[in-house]
């Protein structure tokens, strides 16, 4: 067993958010509430298409652990879109800009589909989880404030996320060193297309926090809040570690070389038993994966 990073856990979660509050649902104020909220919404189109670009190669990876891996992945990732639709229906009562935001991210990755050759679309996706890695680092750096701060379902909800993004980051880059190498062309397309995300995420996430800056204009237009609170880009840079974002561009570079198996250890010392599955042997057809609806 590899004990330089966490096992890949299958849990079959489902949150409680029939007492959860749309709004507020943190006491740490609206401009962060409203950024996570901006990027749920983004995740289950960003999910989706994750599972897609890693089943496509499974029958492509070699290597048993790997394989098994991915389909861990996949299972993750079904139920991280599940959760996030679910958890979305709620924010929507008091958020329904939220569905705009849904459409924004459908767009942008239906085109990612069409433009971009399938080595391409994994490479898109090993920046894009390494984003998530890096996010849900700086959320588990804090999780015991978060918890503190947050309606239980909701922080129960980014945690458990945060987590299962740490427990399988280095999956999607290790499928893609596997199926197109570890020289320096592959290397290449994984730097340029981690330079067009950055330019892609950063465009679709501002273009996020514009709706909710419009939807709390008009709320303060209508004798609501006097000081409207739109997330800012700047913020959400700020929990962006630039040393890990530089990082990727390294061609030595691997996700476990930031190994922060502690802040795993730490979530299951609250969390230990959420959705917890029984082992069983890894199904074949990584369709049987995916959770009953």
């Amino acid at each position: 067993m590899d004990t330089s990073r966490p096992d890949i856990i299958r849990r079959r979660v489902k949150i409680d958010f029939d007492a959860a509050p749309s709004d507020p649902w943190s006491v740490r104020g609206k401009a962060f509430e409203n950024m996570l909220n901006a990027l749920s919404f983004l995740f289950p189109a960003g999910e989706k298409f994750f599972i897609d670009s890693v089943r496509h190669y499974l029958p492509r990876i070699t290597d048993p652990k790997l394989r098994t891996e991915a389909e861990l992945f996949i299972f993750q990732e079904v139920m991280h879109t599940k959760e996030h639709v679910r958890s979305n229906q709620v924010l929507k009562q008091s958020h329904p800009y939220g569905a705009t935001i849904e459409r924004i991210a459908e767009r942008v990755l239906w085109l990612n589909r069409r433009l971009l050759p399938r080595a391409s679309q994994l490479a898109v996706t090993c920046a894009l989880e390494h984003f998530t890695a890096i996010l849900a680092d700086a959320l588990l750096r804090q999780q015991d404030e978060f918890r503190a701060d947050a309606d239980p379902a909701f922080a129960t909800l980014w945690l458990w996320h945060a987590v299962e993004e740490t427990e399988h980051k280095a999956v999607c880059f290790d499928v893609y060193q596997q199926v197109c190498g570890k020289g320096f062309f592959s290397y290449l397309q994984r730097v340029i297309m981690m330079l067009g995300v950055t330019a892609v995420f950063v465009t679709v996430t501002a273009a996020g926090f514009a709706v909710i800056g419009r939807r709390n204009r008009r709320a303060q237009a209508n004798g609501g809040e006097s000081k409207p609170a739109r997330p800012k880009l700047i913020a959400l840079a700020r929990s962006i570690s630039g040393q890990l974002y530089r990082d990727y561009f390294r061609r030595s570079f691997h996700p476990w070389d930031h190994n922060n198996m502690d802040l795993v250890a730490e979530w299951k010392g609250h969390y230990a038993d959420l959705g917890m599955v029984p082992q069983r042997q890894p199904a074949a057809n990584p369709a049987a994966m995916a959770p009953a609806s």
